[in-house]
C-alpha cells in the first residue's frame, strides 16, 4: 500500500492521548495519518488544538464519521462497555481495529467480535502491549520451544493505589453496570492491571497469537471504595496439566508495588520486578537469559497494526488470545457474586487525592504472593473465598447456576 494508512481515533482523552501523541509525532515515519476523531468529549485531548489546526474532523460517534469518510484502521480507546459495539461498527464499515484492553465486558461479546471480524475479512488487535513486546515474545518463543518444560506455577503481584479522583473521573469507574444496564465490570483485573493477568495466560498459549484456556477459577474479591464492583482481588486459576496461576491486585493499599512476577517451570524460573528491571530466566542447568524490558516500546502495538493493514507482519494478540482474559475475568465475577466490604478502612491523603486503604491488606497480599497462597489460606479472619468455578463449558456471563 503506497498511500498512507488512514486511521480514525475513537476516544482521544485519557489513554487515547497516548495514540494521539504517537501518531502526531511519528505517524508520518510509519506511513499513516489521522483522518478523523470520534469523541463527544474531545476536549479531554491534550493536543486538541493541534489536531484542529490540521483540519482533522471530529465527530460524536462512529456512524457520523463513516457517513462521510472511510478508514483503514480504527483505534479504539473508549470505556469498556463501548469496545464491542464500536469494534463491530468499525468492522462493518471495512476498517480493521486496534482496540484497547479489555476486548469486551463479557465472554459472549468476544463471540460477537470474532463473528464480525470474520464477516468483514479484516483483523482485530487487542491493546495488551506486553503481547507485542519483543521481550515477552522472546520469552514465549522459548516456552513454546520447550526450553522451560512444563509450567508449574505462575504468580503476579500488582499493587497500585487509586484515589477518589480516579473513581470520580467518570460515571463508570468501579461499576458493574452502566446507567442503561449494560455490563462494564470495571475493576483492577479488567482495567488497570489487566495486562499482567493476561500475560500469564498469554505466555502459556499454544501459538504466538493464542493464550491458554483456563480450566478453573476461584477468587477472593473485596472493596474499600464506594463502588459496585471490587477494588481488590486474589485469584487462583488452574490450566491443563495442573499448573496454577495466581494473581494479586489492589487499588485499596497505600504503597505502590509491581508489576512483578515469578513464573516457575520444570526447567527454570522467570522473574520480573523488584530488583529485576528486565525479565530474567534462571534455568536448572545453570544458564540464564535476560529477555529485556517488557515496558519498552509501548507504541509497538500501534505500528504492528499499521503494518498489518499493509499486509506486512502478523498480529500477536487478537480476539482469540485476548478472550481468555475475558473468560477468566467473568469467571472471577461468577466465583464471588457478593463483593465483601473491607473493615476497617482508613484514608491516606486528603480530598480527592485520598486513597481508601484497607488495614492489613497490603501485607496480606504480599505474604500471599510470596508464599503462593490466597488470603483465606493465611488464617486471616476477614478473608473469604468464592466457589471454584469450572470454565470448560463457559459460554456467557453471568453463568447459569
Amino acid at each position: 500500500m503506497s498511500e498512507p494508512v488512514r486511521i480514525v481515533l475513537v476516544a482521544v482523552g485519557g489513554y487515547g492521548n497516548t495514540y494521539v501523541n504517537a501518531l502526531l509525532d511519528h505517524g508520518a515515519a510509519h506511513g499513516c495519518q489521522i483522518v478523523g476523531i470520534v469523541d463527544p468529549f474531545a476536549e479531554g485531548c491534550r493536543r486538541l488544538a493541534e489536531l484542529q489546526s490540521l483540519g482533522i474532523p471530529i465527530y460524536p460517534d462512529l456512524d457520523a464519521f463513516y457517513a462521510k469518510h472511510t478508514a483503514d484502521l480504527a483505534v479504539i480507546s473508549s470505556p469498556i462497555h463501548l469496545h464491542t459495539p464500536q469494534t463491530c461498527t468499525a468492522l462493518a464499515h471495512g476498517s480493521s481495529v486496534l482496540c484497547e484492553k479489555p476486548l469486551g465486558a463479557t465472554y459472549q461479546e468476544v463471540a460477537q467480535i470474532i463473528a464480525a471480524r470474520d464477516r468483514a475479512g479484516r483483523f482485530v488487535a487487542t491493546g495488551y502491549q506486553w503481547s507485542f513486546n519483543e521481550a515477552i515474545l522472546a520469552l514465549k518463543g522459548d516456552i513454546l520451544a520447550g526450553r522451560f518444560g512444563a509450567p508449574k506455577r505462575l504468580r503476579t503481584l500488582v499493587l497500585w493505589p487509586r484515589n477518589k479522583e480516579y473513581y470520580g473521573r467518570n460515571t463508570w469507574a468501579g461499576m458493574q453496570l452502566d446507567r442503561m444496564g449494560n455490563w462494564i465490570l470495571d475493576s483492577p483485573v479488567n482495567n488497570a492491571t489487566a495486562h499482567y493477568l493476561h500475560n500469564m495466560l498469554y505466555v502459556l498459549g499454544s501459538q504466538v497469537d493464542r493464550a491458554i484456556r483456563p480450566r478453573t477459577v476461584a477468587a477472593e474479591l473485596y472493596r474499600a471504595n464506594a463502588i459496585t464492583n471490587y477494588d481488590t482481588a486474589a485469584v487462583r486459576i488452574t490450566v491443563a496439566g495442573g499448573a496454577e496461576i495466581l494473581f494479586y491486585t489492589s487499588h485499596a493499599i497505600e504503597h505502590q508495588r509491581g508489576p512483578e512476577f515469578i513464573y516457575e517451570f520444570e526447567k527454570g524460573t522467570v522473574r520480573y520486578g523488584g530488583a529485576n528491571k528486565t525479565i530474567v530466566a534462571e534455568f536448572t542447568d545453570g544458564t540464564s537469559r535476560d529477555y529485556g524490558d517488557p515496558q519498552a516500546n509501548i507504541p509497538k502495538k500501534l505500528w504492528d497494526a499499521v503494518a498489518a493493514v499493509r499486509g506486512e507482519g502478523t498480529i500477536s494478540c487478537g480476539p482469540e488470545a485476548a478472550s481468555m482474559h475475558t473468560l477468566v475475568m467473568n469467571g472471577i465475577q461468577d466465583s464471588v457474586p457478593e463483593i465483601i466490604d473491607f473493615s476497617p478502612v482508613v484514608q491516606a491523603g486528603e480530598g480527592l487525592k485520598s486513597v481508601s486503604v484497607a488495614v492489613g491488606l497490603e501485607e496480606a497480599l504480599i505474604q500471599g504472593y510470596d508464599s503462593g497462597r490466597l488470603p483465606h489460606e493465611l488464617g486471616l479472619s476477614w478473608a473469604r473465598v468464592g466457589q471454584t468455578l469450572c470454565l470448560d463449558d463457559y459460554t456467557a456471563f453471568p453463568a447459569k447456576r
